[in-house]
């Protein structure tokens, strides 16, 4: 109950505190386990522990009822996409064809699709579209840490397309106002 509370108003330093130092009583329900874990990784993700984070919301998937409580799967599964995309990994295109979430990750969708092919025109129009939603599933914050993944991933595929390259392109590509925005970027892209 702290910890939602705390989670609640976004004091994840004190939740992690009290989750540290509190141990879980083995003997609580599946259904009880499963949003403890859910806990601890909204707790994990938002101190930038994402492997962590994603093993605890993959535990919690697994506790969870697999065709009752299809809200708390659908939160949980965004957060989950959200941490896999962070980890530089791309999620499984079949969990977004799965009727219960379909709808629900249609966002989420949209959001790996602009990740995967690094466009960052894209994701800035996904992230005005449906900021509102991101904002009520708690995951705004980490889509924003996105942003240099996004880049990342078009840099790659940049470098891929063209053996040589000038500033001057990048910009184009990226949709930077210069090309030293470009070689900033592709500096600490490095």
């Amino acid at each position: 109950m702290f910890v939602e509370k705390y989670l609640h108003y976004n004091l994840y330093d004190q939740a992690d505190k009290l989750v540290s130092k509190s141990v879980y009583p083995e003997s609580a329900s599946n259904n009880e386990w499963a949003r403890f874990l859910y806990y601890l990784g909204r707790i994990k993700a938002a101190r930038l522990e994402y492997t962590v984070a994603h093993k605890h919301l993959v535990q919690a998937l697994r506790k969870a009822p697999q065709h009752a409580a299809v809200g708390f799967r659908q939160t949980v599964q965004k957060l989950a996409v959200t941490v896999e995309l962070l980890l530089g990994d791309i999620p499984d295109r079949q969990i977004f064809r799965q009727a219960p979430l379909r709808r629900s990750l249609a966002p989420y969708l949209q959001l790996t699709q602009a990740v995967r092919t690094g466009n960052l025109q894209r994701f800035g129009e996904v992230l005005e579209m449906f900021g509102p939603q991101f904002r009520s599933d708690h995951t705004f914050t980490l889509i924003l840490r996105l942003r240099h993944n996004v880049i990342k991933t078009a840099i790659r595929c940049i470098g891929l397309a063209y053996s040589r390259i000038t500033p001057a392109n990048i910009a184009k590509k990226l949709c930077l106002d210069s090309p030293e925005d470009a070689e900033f970027i592709v500096c600490q892209g490095n």
